[in-house]
């Protein structure tokens, strides 16, 4: 990003601070703006009408969250939850379009970035429509494991950023079948597991477990 586009939105920005469990925003609320996550972990849910949550994305630092109705004009489509103490930086959604209509590069990396954050949800939709749970965690680990380290390889471990319980809402499961999940891959040689930390052993075995489907 340039210089100049930095210093506008550096200006924009408000600093917000949230605890955790509290609603950063809520689902079908009028959306004034979107976030950047600077500290913190930030899960994006929808509730059934029988009060089951479903986790669509866990907010990583770096990341932004809820840009998209800001083009579209819309309420908020999910609820934000803190998980974890966060520090956010708040952008005004009418004060950043008018800046955005005068930066084409800017736009571009909002594009590329709407663009991103597309693709991971069809691949989200496509993984629990179609495969079993133990593909989609492998797929899971070694984007953590890319996220993390730029690659996947023996040896390279990385933290879960949340609670079994979480990530199996995240997963479209639940925390115990995660957990026997968990332990299926350490018995066959896959991972490593011991307290939260993940270590890969054998990349290629979660590979073809990754791209398993529901029979």
């Amino acid at each position: 990003m340039a210089e100049p586009d930095l210093e506008v939105l550096a200006e924009l920005a408000v600093s917000r601070q949230f605890s955790r469990q509290a609603a950063i925003f809520w689902e079908r609320k009028e959306a004034q703006g979107f976030y950047l996550l600077v500290t913190g972990l930030v899960k994006l849910v929808k509730s059934s009408p029988d009060g089951k949550e479903y986790i669509i994305r866990l907010v990583q630092p770096g990341e932004t969250f809820g840009e998209a109705v800001v083009f579209a004009e819309s309420p908020y489509p999910a609820t934000a939850i803190a998980l974890e103490d966060c520090q956010t930086l708040f952008f005004p959604g009418k004060a950043f379009l008018q800046y955005l209509a005068a930066s084409p590069a800017l736009a571009r990396n909002m594009l590329a970035t709407l663009s991103r954050l597309l693709y991971h949800l069809t691949k989200q939709l496509e993984d629990v429509s179609l495969k079993e749970v133990s593909a989609r965690l492998a797929r899971y680990l070694l984007e953590r494991c890319t996220e993390t380290h730029g690659r996947v390889a023996p040896g390279l471990a990385f933290e879960l950023p949340t609670t079994k319980t979480h990530l199996a809402a995240y997963l479209g499961t639940i925390s115990e079948t995660l957990s026997r999940t968990l332990a299926r891959f350490k018995s066959l040689g896959a991972i490593e597991v011991e307290k939260g930390k993940i270590t890969i052993n054998d990349p290629q075995l979660l590979q073809n477990m990754a791209q398993g489907s529901k029979s």
